[in-house]
């Protein structure tokens, strides 16, 4: 039986106690600059996803040396390198549409709101004419699709629309993620090629938002904001969870516009978004 957790890792660690399992290659690094471990899991057959629990694709897990809530200065490193994490699974961007998923209402399930109140969305700036050169910016869309118990609407619904009507070529998914060993909450990040289905982690999977479902290629990112007690219903998160899904918000977003504007500075973002 899988392992109930979205972490690819930790799903593969599980899974191998048992010995050398077939269908999947997974390669660990220690970045300096960043001070990041990084695991790369490629998941390469459809029966060794059906053991862990997890689509066919590539799962890159980044480890920091303290957890997230604890860094407060000198991130231009962090977020270079997940930055090129990042377009290691993303490849050539393009027109770009950046979902955030989740309930920004709930603590543990708001990073993805979070992260798109900061990532900056250029589209518009493509479409007016404004005295700025657009030559050096992604064309990028930037959604919060909320919950279904605030919507009416799944967010796979809402972000197929959205793709429907301004044609990505890449989607950038963010969401809160679960993890089966509370020591991993606020301390991975996870990307991955395969997209993802919100709320797998804690039993209430929604439909998947993968290339399968909305056409084009999908890459998802999150952290694990939560864990499940062993043989129990019970959730558990940190008690600085907000701190975390501030940090965690933070770098992810940072990472992400360094990844589509990379001529430009923290500042000038910052201003753009009116930050």
């Amino acid at each position: 039986m899988a392992l109930n957790t979205d972490l690819a890792l930790e799903a593969f660690e599980d899974a191998t106690r048992a010995g050398k399992l077939e269908g999947v290659v997974s390669r660990k690094r220690y970045d300096k600059l960043s001070g990041f471990t990084i695991t790369e899991t490629e998941i390469t057959t459809s029966a060794a996803a059906k053991r862990l629990g997890k689509p066919v694709g590539r799962y890159v897990t980044l480890v920091p040396e303290v957890p997230l809530w604890e860094y407060s200065a000198g991130l231009s490193g962090r977020i270079s390198t997940l930055a090129r994490e990042l377009q290691s699974v993303c490849g050539d961007t393009g027109r770009v549409l950046f979902a955030g998923l989740g309930n920004r209402r709930m603590t543990a399930d708001c990073i993805g709101p979070l992260a798109a109140d900061r990532v900056l969305a250029t589209r518009h700036f493509k479409r007016l004419p404004l005295e700025i050169d657009t030559s050096g910016m992604s064309e990028t869309t930037v959604i919060a699709a909320g919950v279904t118990a605030q919507t009416g609407l799944e967010s796979a619904e809402i972000t197929a629309a959205v793709c429907s009507k301004v044609s990505p070529a890449q989607v950038i998914v963010c969401d809160a993620l679960a993890c089966a060993d509370p020591r991993n909450m606020g301390k991975s990040i996870q990307i991955s090629s395969s997209g993802i289905a919100p709320g797998s982690g804690v039993g209430n999977s929604r439909q998947e938002l993968s290339k399968r479902t909305l056409g084009v290629r999908v890459a998802s990112i999150g952290v694990p904001t939560v864990s499940r007690l062993p043989d129990s219903e019970m959730l558990v998160m940190p008690r600085c969870a907000d701190s975390l899904a501030e940090a965690a918000a933070s770098l992810i977003a940072a990472a992400v516009n360094h990844l589509l504007y990379p001529a430009f500075t923290d500042e000038e973002i910052a201003s753009l978004i009116g930050s």
